[in-house]
């Protein structure tokens, strides 16, 4: 099966990013200032028990794999194996009945719905941060946009947002704040850029709760995005886009996605999230790649695919579910006579 890709090193995301790896994909929503792990359990629902160092700081918010030093992370499996002991997250919602204990740099909140108390903890430090707001028509007052950016007076720039040299963005498309567009890009009309994806929870008692996205989306250069595409922002990692890459009309690219330089995704194609292409892998017309799978660098994958599983590098596949195939007609940048 094929690891998952580096992103382009010319990628205009800030360092660490977008390293394609379900391990090493630094991340950390900082929070506004520091809080205990004792404080934040006083204020979750009952039942949560401390271990470990209650006054241990939390100063943003990750995921488990990715986390560094003062985040918050969680872990809902029972038996978490060595996930809980190779992780840098300071603070830990875990399963009450978690066999795991913390190490000497880590605290543990146990509680009886990890991911119930977690998503309440992201609504306590970070309010309304869960979904973005829509941004108002024209280029927001916190945004960057380069000089020799293009932008049409119909689209809506969020907060924080940066646009780079020579980018051209079209009517009714929507960049969602925080979200990064490197230089010599094209964004088509309607498109949108760092809206969510459908996660959620449901708790016990049948109330279902938003999955928080606290990523970003983050788009290198010269890289084409079609009419009405949607890219999602991410969860706890950034949506990277790589450079070069050509996304056409109506493509959806979920939340948390690694797409390397080069790639081609057909129009109507759809990649769950956290899902991942390798560097010039073709993605043919009304494709769908499952959440979690990644497709090797030089794949190809025929039209109307349904990819269920890793896709090696080199591999052609095509059918529902995908399955190698000896050749499939060649489709790309090169148009046949």
């Amino acid at each position: 099966m094929p690891g998952r890709r580096r992103n382009d090193a010319g990628l205009a995301v800030p360092a660490g990013h977008g390293t394609g790896s379900p391990t090493m994909n630094p991340f950390l929503r900082a929070l506004p200032q520091g809080v205990t792990a004792a404080e934040l359990a006083q204020r979750l629902p009952p039942t949560v028990v401390v271990e470990g160092d209650a006054a241990r700081v939390i100063r943003g918010i990750a995921g488990l794999s990715g986390a560094g030093a003062g985040a918050l992370a969680f872990c809902d499996a029972t038996q978490p194996g060595d996930a809980l002991a190779r992780t840098a997250a300071a603070v830990i919602i875990v399963d009450a009945s978690c066999q795991a204990a913390p190490g000497p740099q880590q605290t543990y909140l146990r509680v009886d719905d990890v991911r119930a108390s977690f998503i309440a903890a992201v609504t306590l430090l970070l309010p309304e941060s869960a979904r973005p707001q829509e941004p108002a028509p024209g280029v927001d007052p916190s945004a960057h946009v380069d000089a020799t950016a293009r932008i049409s007076p119909l689209a809506a720039i969020g907060a924080r947002a940066r646009v780079g040299a020579g980018t051209r963005i079209g009517p009714g498309a929507v960049i969602y704040a925080d979200c990064v567009i490197g230089a010599d890009c094209v964004i088509g009309p309607n498109a949108a850029i760092g809206w969510v994806g459908l996660a959620y929870h449901d708790r016990r008692d049948g109330q279902r709760m938003f999955f928080p996205h606290l990523g970003g989306v983050r788009i290198g250069d010269r890289v084409d995005v079609g009419a009405n595409a949607c890219i999602c922002r991410g969860m706890l990692s950034d949506t990277c886009i790589g450079n070069s890459a050509k996304l056409g009309s109506l493509v959806y690219v979920g939340h948390g996605c690694d797409i390397a330089a080069n790639t081609w995704l057909s129009a109507g194609t759809a990649l769950a999230g956290h899902s991942s292409t390798g560097a010039h892998a073709l993605v043919g017309i009304g494709t769908v790649v499952v959440d979690n799978v990644s497709v090797g660098a030089n794949a190809l994958l025929g039209a109307g695919s349904v990819v269920t599983r890793d896709v090696a590098e080199g591999d052609t596949q095509f059918g529902n579910p995908a399955r190698t195939v000896a050749k499939a007609r060649r489709f790309g940048p090169t148009p046949r006579n």
